[in-house]
């Protein structure tokens, strides 16, 4: 026979004393308290009222390797992608919505708080940038992408690898900059609702992608996903083998940049602990150590430049998407206060968990 659960005797004389009204609400108030789910909503820091989160979680801060949760069922995209590209006077004129032409994860989800929504943009791409002919091999090469966006993709969402949130021994606040712990999007120690895309989405509603946007990726070829603000090209993270032959082999091209050695600096100094891939300068660029540049990037041949481009690649490792160019950004990228297609309110606010992306 089964063995029958015990029940202790200052309980069984509670029972037996109680009417059987009584009795049942009490039973059903235990049963509701040793739950699990009960237990956890008994929290409000850690309450969740949104449907459960099913988005594939890209990658782990602990081993970096990509995840295989399935995609959202839910789509909160509201309408349809709308982008249109013209080309006169020397630039590539993109103007889009802002909405994927593929699902999105569900958004509100437990990391991200904010739903998709139209956007507005135009954007100006130079067509002919001067592009090097030899690796960018440090940051006095390159020009800063702070405050603009890094790029858009073909489908008018945009690339935007910052998070903006950083770590100070008083609390999160918004506005990190190079120096600081800026919080890294994909990798991280917070969950910043990335789905399957390696996107989420800003309070103004702007989904944007982090990292590789997977549904653009095409099999068994080099894919141009769009343009960086300084008119280089932004491919996916399959190339050739040898630069600057078309019949090498593929491959997917690895990023130069590497995990330091180091722990981190206690409080207040930083916030201690390895560097696991939590904050930007967890990271260093090592020379050589991959397939990339200092930003990602490299000279080669591609389907679309058969005789050769510079051009930018997003990898499965860190940066993912590059944080500087290589050339100067068009004006239209800008995302400072008042300007630009993105705004961002005052910088340096405190901020909790789940406010901001």
């Amino acid at each position: 026979m089964p063995r029958q659960p015990h029940t202790p005797k200052r309980l069984r004389s509670l029972v037996w004393r109680l009417k059987p009204g009584r009795l049942g609400l009490l039973l059903c108030s235990i049963l509701l308290y040793a739950s699990p789910a009960a237990r956890a909503h008994d929290n409000t820091l850690h309450r969740h009222d949104h449907e459960p989160d099913t988005r594939q979680t890209p990658r782990s801060a602990q081993t970096h390797t990509t995840g295989t949760l399935p995609r959202a069922e839910a789509v909160s995209a509201p309408t349809k992608s709308l982008v249109s590209s013209d080309i006169r006077d020397g630039f590539r004129y993109i103007t889009a919505n802002g909405i994927p032409n593929h699902e999105t994860g569900r958004f509100p989800n437990r990391g991200n708080p904010n739903v998709v929504s139209e956007q507005d943009y135009t954007f100006r791409i130079p067509l002919e940038p001067s592009a090097p002919r030899h690796s960018i091999d440090g940051a006095a090469d390159i020009h800063h992408d702070r405050g603009y966006l890094f790029g858009v993709a073909l489908n008018g969402v945009v690339f935007e690898p910052a998070t903006g949130l950083n770590w100070t021994p008083d609390g999160l606040r918004r506005g990190g900059r190079p120096g600081d712990w800026v919080h890294e999007a994909i990798g991280g120690s917070i969950d910043f609702g990335v789905d399957y895309a390696n996107a989420h989405v800003q309070r103004t509603g702007a989904y944007h992608y982090h990292g590789i946007p997977t549904p653009l990726i095409k099999e068994g070829q080099p894919t141009i996903l769009g343009y960086a603000a300084d008119g280089y090209p932004i491919y996916g993270p399959l190339g050739y083998q040898k630069p600057r032959s078309a019949r090498s082999p593929l491959v997917e091209l690895q990023s130069s940049w590497q995990l330091k050695s180091t722990d981190r600096p206690e409080p207040p100094q930083g916030p201690g602990g390895p560097r696991d891939g939590s904050f930007t300068t967890d990271w260093t660029y090592q020379k050589g150590s991959g397939d990339l540049d200092y930003l990602n990037g490299r000279f080669g041949v591609t389907p679309e430049y058969p005789n050769g481009v510079y051009h930018y690649v997003v990898t499965t490792n860190f940066p993912h998407v590059p944080r500087g160019f290589a050339g100067d950004p068009d004006p239209s990228f800008r995302r400072l206060p008042g300007q630009g297609p993105n705004h961002v309110t005052q910088r340096g606010e405190r901020l909790s968990i789940g406010e901001d992306r």
